[in-house]
């Protein structure tokens, strides 16, 4: 298992970084664990024997004693295999096992065995569980030294205790080595999460913007060029000159409509080519050609500007000639020959538009029930586009006609 590299953000530290390999006891097996202590085990049996039959132990003397201090041994170092399986029972017995070997005159080796079971109980549990646990061993084995063969052992009772201490100090930074690596994994995998949201909200934000963008281009020329084809379809017979008008007008909607779509697909094809040239984005300075295409549509556009007139920011001038663009789309699309009204309005604090129609067709009711209640992706691009600035947008009914009104901010509070 390679080195561990993780790099991570915070609100404290600019920069963290992870470059180690992961503990010792991580990289090891469970079957490997289990040959060591089997190994440790045997060699603590071997190595206390050993000391019990030649004497190199305190305590009573006796063939009884030595048989006992053998089988409490031997039922210790039996216990140590399964610490993984049952901490908290093999931590009890050896720590009972251990405190009864101390007393009896056997120390070395014997108290390491606790310090792995406490180690192991430390390692895998909180620290409110790791200090609770720990107090049980330390007291037993101190309580076994000061209670050896009648005299306290005080050697025992300072060496035990520190040895069982050491293990539980070892599984205390194996336990707080591993939650720092999990907790710093986790804020890299959050912040990971947090770009690729980011990520899918800015291409989903795009797809929008670019729908929007094609969708006023489109739906501005398709119902130029759907009102022209009806004029011209009706007088081809009767007046060829108009139908001839009609026609060329058709022809210069189409031809323009299409340009600026091959520029939109060509920037989504090559988003970083600077070859690819970009016709400046529309606004307010551009109304004048667009009012002069929607009455060659039928629709005659009297404008009306109150207040000082002043530059908008680029987006908001963008914005406020795609909403005039949309608007007066829909009277030409569904109030059919009309006049209609544009009022602009600069104000201190928010420039207006204002479009009003008296409405038309050929029964003489309103065909405005579907932008009424909302629906048609015009009047969504129109909200979405207000919206962005924070403003506000009413479409309603007034008659036979309809009136759109948007108001966007352009204080630096309101923006």
């Amino acid at each position: 298992m390679g080195p561990m590299r993780i790099v991570t953000t915070g609100l404290t530290l600019n920069h963290v970084e992870v470059d180690a390999p992961p503990p010792f006891s991580q990289r090891m097996s469970a079957r490997q664990w289990l040959l060591v202590d089997v190994a440790w085990a045997a060699l603590t049996v071997v190595v206390t024997i050993a000391a019990v039959v030649t004497d190199h132990h305190g305590g009573p003397f006796g063939s009884g004693w030595d048989i006992a201090r053998i089988v409490l041994v031997v039922a210790l170092c039996a216990a140590l295999p399964l610490r993984r399986t049952y901490p908290r029972a093999v931590l009890v017995a050896t720590t009972v096992l251990a405190a009864f070997l101390v007393a009896i005159g056997v120390h070395g080796p014997v108290t390491l065995i606790t310090a792995l079971a406490l180690y192991t109980v430390a390692a895998n549990n909180d620290r409110r569980t790791s200090l609770i646990t720990v107090g049980a061993p330390v007291a037993a084995i101190a309580l076994g030294a000061l209670l050896a063969n009648g005299t306290p052992d005080w050697g025992a009772t300072v060496s035990g205790p520190a040895v069982v201490v050491v293990g539980w100090l070892a599984g205390e930074n194996a336990r707080t080595r591993r939650a720092y690596i999990e907790a710093v994994t986790e804020q890299a995998a959050e912040r990971e999460r947090e770009r690729e949201e980011r990520v899918r909200r800015a291409a989903a934000d795009e797809r929008v913007r670019i729908a929007r963008e094609l969708h006023d281009v489109v739906a501005h020329a398709m119902s130029l060029i759907a009102v022209r084809s009806g004029v011209a379809r009706v007088v081809l017979d009767t007046k060829p000159d108009e139908a001839r008008d009609a026609l060329g007008i058709i022809e210069t909607t189409s031809r323009r409509a299409l340009q600026e779509m091959r520029l939109i697909v060509g920037v989504l094809r090559n988003p970083e080519d600077p070859s690819v040239e970009l016709s400046p984005a529309p606004g307010l300075d551009d109304l004048d050609e667009l009012i002069q295409r929607v009455g060659d549509a039928g629709v005659p556009v009297q404008t009306h500007i109150e207040g000082t007139v002043r530059p908008l920011p680029a987006g908001m001038d963008l914005s406020a000639y795609r909403i005039i663009q949309e608007a007066l789309t829909n009277v030409v699309r569904h109030a059919g020959p009309t006049t209609a009204q544009l009022r602009l309005r600069y104000a201190p604090d928010e420039f207006e538009i204002e479009l009003t129609d008296e409405g038309g067709s050929e029964d003489g009711e309103p065909r405005r029930a579907s932008n009424a209640n909302g629906g048609g992706h015009g009047l969504v691009g129109m909200r979405e586009r207000v919206a962005l600035y924070g403003g506000r947008l009413s479409a309603e009914r007034t008659g036979r006609g309809f009136r759109v009104v948007a108001r966007l901010p352009t204080s630096e509070a309101g923006a």
